[in-house]
């Protein structure tokens, strides 16, 4: 990067997040010359990373006297880990003062709760030589719960000591502020608010991961930053549409496979209540890894829903047997690092081979990729050594389709194909709690790696959902053993596949007791559902309904039905939302299904759809979770995929009324009105 021909620096990674000081060699008053050089001709990974500037670029205009980048850190401790009694609230912050003399200064902070009330007010004097930099750790300046040993102290005012913390979890992410204050010569140079949780994290080597002081379970995902129709350019409110899908299956946790995510995920996470285990991308004792590195933990560590560092993943050659020494000299500083900068958090590293040698001598916990067969024997040789499964499973399933299909690229959906089957691994972690849970590969699909089959495909299978956020017949095994809501879920390939008397495959996917499943009303009889299974019929193809009951005892508490697919007459339009902050950014994301003529699902359909918008928006994306499709996503038409569809509408910076028409040869259109509003009333995006 150059600004007006000078070199301001350079970064290696596309990952990290970085900022440089423009001061010197701004033109103030004329015309400055910013000039980005990108080489994407090199990867970093091995998977469709994108290119060119797909995340947000600020410029950041600050008086001369001011708050670092990144510059608070703000954490909450409990005497000995366990969240009761008082929390301590530590806030530690860097400034900067940019002029030729010496200043007096006062740092100000405010606590506010979660429901926004002041709960105290702390006012900390010092001084500052002049172009220097300092940072000012404030030990224990408010308590919560407590009244501290300091209640009388002058620097405080308002009300010293709050109630009892309430403590951050995915199912209450309640947020506390900090706002951070510099005065100086009765004037505020800078200010900054920062949102933070109240909650602690530990390992147990026994118990697993520990949240708030219990067994907290991990049930996540990995994934990449990828989305239909936008590919790695993701918008912020998609961030919290797809961390909205995962908590409807039941997941808990995502990992940032396998490099620094964007903020926003970080934000969605937080206020929508999703742990994660934010990933290092290098491996690497030089400079310029170490900075990067740097540079996340600063980033992220305000951030409750980040409950661990990930150092790297699957470091083959480190793992090998002649490469555990150089392993343990590169991890060794790196961890040190992290502990440095963060005391709260443990660290790991994502291992497929090698557990018990090289990284895992150092490692704080120890991670497993894969191969669950071989956990009890480390167990057993390492059995005070904490763990959790940082990669799982990695089943290959196509939405919609029941049969393999080489030549279109297409993988059956019944959970048979991958390196590990979803019962295999969940059914051991689920009864093993020193394991803590793990992370599935992966929660949607994502362009690259396509597996087991290459060209056409272009996406991977390996998603619970598609590349739209669809789900797949998998991700009902999933919310089945991850929610306490019943589920009951019948694969469709009985009326796709079946026909003059075929038998076929019916898988059924509950956490009901006992399920019972009937054809046109006869029942074929009811099966006990094993824990952590699923259950299978095989039925003789005929048309009408194929319908379950799902018991708990001898009460029906679920109900589901799969119907012979007819014709497709008609399109429906399905928003996630449709009410929009006019700010340019917002979105909808709006899905489009194929009904029959009896209203009921068109399963096989893949007509051609096309879109019209009229109104203060525009159409960015389009997309149908169809692994081998060639179609442009930036488009105004797209093909169903076995009946679905889906396009992203985003607002202009104008109120109004978006309008959206779908229509297709031969098939009724439908339409949505989206409503733009410049009063921030949307839900999806902060303010």
């Amino acid at each position: 990067m150059w600004l007006n021909g000078h070199c301001l620096g350079r970064k290696p990674s596309g990952y990290g997040s970085f900022h440089y000081d423009i001061t010197k060699f701004a033109n103030y008053g004329g015309t400055n010359e910013l000039a980005v050089r990108v080489d994407a001709s090199r990867f970093e990974g091995w998977f469709y990373e994108g290119a060119g500037i797909y995340r947000h670029v600020w410029l950041v205009k600050t008086a001369p006297l001011y708050i670092a980048p990144e510059g608070v850190f703000v954490w909450s401790s409990f005497s000995n880990n366990v969240p009761s009694g008082a929390a301590t609230i530590h806030v530690q912050t860097q400034l900067i003062n940019y002029q030729s003399n010496a200043v007096d200064l006062s740092l100000k902070c405010e606590l506010f709760d979660p429901d926004g009330r002041l709960l105290s007010r702390y006012r900390q004097p010092t001084n500052m030589d002049d172009y220097s930099k300092m940072k000012l750790e404030i030990v224990a300046p408010f308590w919560l719960g407590g009244a501290g040993n300091a209640a009388a102290d002058p620097r405080f005012s308002a009300v010293y000591s709050g109630p009892t913390p309430i403590l951050w979890s995915p199912e209450s992410p309640k947020l506390y502020k900090l706002v951070t204050t510099i005065e100086s010569d009765g004037k505020i140079f800078d200010q900054k608010e920062t949102e933070f949780g109240i909650r602690t994290v530990a390992f147990d080597a026994k118990r697993g991961f520990l949240l708030n002081g219990r067994p907290y379970v991990i049930k996540g995902t990995c994934n990449h930053q990828d989305h239909a129709g936008v590919g790695t350019a993701m918008p912020d409110a998609l961030q919290y549409f797809r961390v909205k899908k995962l908590k409807e299956m039941g997941s808990n946790a995502i990992r940032t496979s396998h490099n620094p995510p964007a903020p926003e995920l970080l934000e969605a996470c937080d206020h929508l209540g999703m742990l994660v285990m934010d990933e290092n991308r290098r491996v690497d004792e030089t400079p310029l890894a170490l900075d990067d590195l740097r540079q996340l933990i600063v980033r992220d560590r305000n951030h409750p829903s980040v409950f661990m560092w990930s150092l790297g993943n699957e470091e083959g050659r480190l793992q090998a047997t002649n490469g555990t020494e150089a392993a343990v000299k590169l991890i060794t500083p790196m961890q040190a690092l992290a502990h440095e900068l963060d005391p709260t958090r443990l660290c790991t590293i994502a291992m497929n081979g090698g557990w018990g040698e090289g990284f895992s001598k150092v490692i704080d916990v120890q991670g497993f990729n894969y191969r669950t067969r071989n956990i009890d024997a480390y167990h057993i040789g390492f059995p005070d050594k904490p763990a959790i499964g940082t990669e799982t499973a990695s089943t290959r399933t196509t939405r919609g389709i029941y049969a393999d299909d080489k030549s279109r690229g297409y993988v059956a959906a019944y959970g048979e194909n991958g390196v590990e089957k979803p019962w295999t691994w969940w059914s051991y972690y689920a009864k093993h709690p020193f394991t803590s849970g793990g992370f599935v590969w992966t929660g949607f699909d994502y362009r690259g790696e396509p597996t087991p089959y290459k060209w056409p495909c272009i996406s991977s299978h390996f998603g619970l959902m598609d590349t739209c956020g669809f789900p797949k017949d998998i991700y009902y095994y999933y919310q089945a053993w991850w929610t306490d809501q019943p589920v009951l879920h019948l694969t469709a390939g009985w009326s796709l596949l079946g026909n003059g008397g075929k038998t076929n495959l019916v898988r059924c996917f509950s956490n009901c007791q006992i399920v019972e499943l009937f054809l046109n009303g006869k029942s074929l009889g009811r099966k006990f559902m094993p824990e952590n299974e699923y259950l299978d019929w095989n039925v003789a193809y005929a048309p009408g309904v194929l319908s379950a009951k799902g018991y708990q005892g001898t009460k029906v508490v679920a109900e589901t039905k799969v119907e012979t697919s007819g014709s497709p007459a008609a399109l429906k339009l399905h928003p996630d939302r449709t009410t929009l902050t006019a700010d340019g950014q917002d979105l909808s994301i709006v899905d489009v299904s194929v009904m029959d003529e009896s209203g009921g699902a068109a399963t096989g359909a893949n007509n051609l759809i096309r879109f019209e918008l009229r109104g203060p928006g525009q159409i960015i994306g389009v997309g149908n979770g169809d692994p081998s499709s060639h179609e442009p996503d930036k488009a105004l038409q797209r093909r169903a995929f076995n009946g679905f569809a889906q396009v992203i509408v985003q607002a202009a910076r104008q109120q109004g009324t978006i309008e959206l028409t779908v229509s297709s040869p031969t098939l009724s259109s439908d339409n949505l009105k989206i409503k733009t509003k410049t009063d921030k009333s949307s839900p999806a995006v902060l303010p």
